[in-house]
């Protein structure tokens, strides 16, 4: 949500396309020709502010996910995870004239509940498609942010947020399984050329632990993936619509990921705002 809009809706589209997959080393194999890996997701987000300094967001999207190679086909689709967010304004950003001049902060709680097709089956796939349609687990987390103007037209953004997922029985009640805390940390740049229009440029690091299976941790199912995220996002004020081009990277360098899969994501959003 804008920060000067007190309620809206958007409906956002993404193509996912693996270009390989990193092991527990770090060690990059690309898909063969043969190959592919590919999701399409379709995702509603509703946010509402309420009080001003409070902002709540919930979504729920509709996910296909496809795997191919020879031999091999898998084929899935479903509804993934509901996820509710809530983010607190602690204070604004300070005037340039002040001293010391301290960011904007800000400070979120999230909760995924699991109710995606990946909820209702027992197998051990723990595959990237998994993301789209579920984790399978209860997952509550918290998160802070930082804000800092360069200039009127230029503001710089770090973030950080931290997850526990809950024990699950994805796997069956005989085979308990918990994923591995999760952390997210973001870094970027957002350029305002008009103010109708805005620019962003990120790169957002994630990491994973190790998951536990039959109360025996795994060693190597940890995750690390570096993603490189930009994005441009537009404005009409008088139909109150908005709309978002994002083009995400995760580049297929040997030893930059770990145990994830590299892939080029494009995601397009329409959404309907009232201030």
């Amino acid at each position: 949500m804008r920060e000067d809009e007190r309620y809206a809706a958007s409906l956002v589209a993404t193509s996912r396309h693996a270009l390989g997959h990193f092991d527990a080393f770090g060690r990059y194999s690309a898909l063969g020709v043969a190959e592919g890996e590919a999701s399409e997701e379709l995702l509603l987000r509703a946010g509402l502010r309420l009080p001003q300094r409070v902002e709540w967001l919930g979504e729920l999207g509709y996910a296909a996910y496809r795997f191919h190679a020879p031999g091999t086909a898998l084929e899935r689709t479903g509804i993934g995870d509901a996820l509710l967010h809530a983010r607190l304004k602690l204070r604004d950003e300070g005037m340039p004239h002040e001293s010391p001049w301290l960011p904007a902060v800000g400070v979120s709680v999230l909760v995924r509940a699991p109710l995606g097709a990946l909820a209702g089956r027992h197998d051990t796939s723990f595959g990237s498609g998994g993301a789209q349609l579920g984790l399978g687990a209860w997952e509550l987390g918290a998160g802070i942010e930082a804000r800092r103007s360069l200039v009127p037209k230029l503001e710089l953004m770090l973030g950080a947020e931290g997850a526990f997922r809950f024990e699950d029985h994805v796997l069956g009640r005989t085979r308990p399984r918990q994923l591995g805390p999760r952390a997210d940390v973001l870094l970027g740049a957002r350029a305002l050329p008009s103010a109708w229009s805005a620019a962003t440029l990120a790169l957002r690091a994630r990491f994973a632990g190790d998951v536990t299976l039959d109360d025996r941790r795994l060693p190597g199912t940890g995750e690390r993936l570096l993603s490189v995220v930009l994005g441009g996002a537009f404005y009409d004020r008088s139909s109150k619509l908005r709309s978002s081009l994002t083009l995400s990277l995760d580049p297929p360098v040997r030893s930059l990921s770990v145990g994830s899969t590299a892939a080029a994501a494009l995601s397009v959003a329409l959404g309907y705002g009232v201030e």
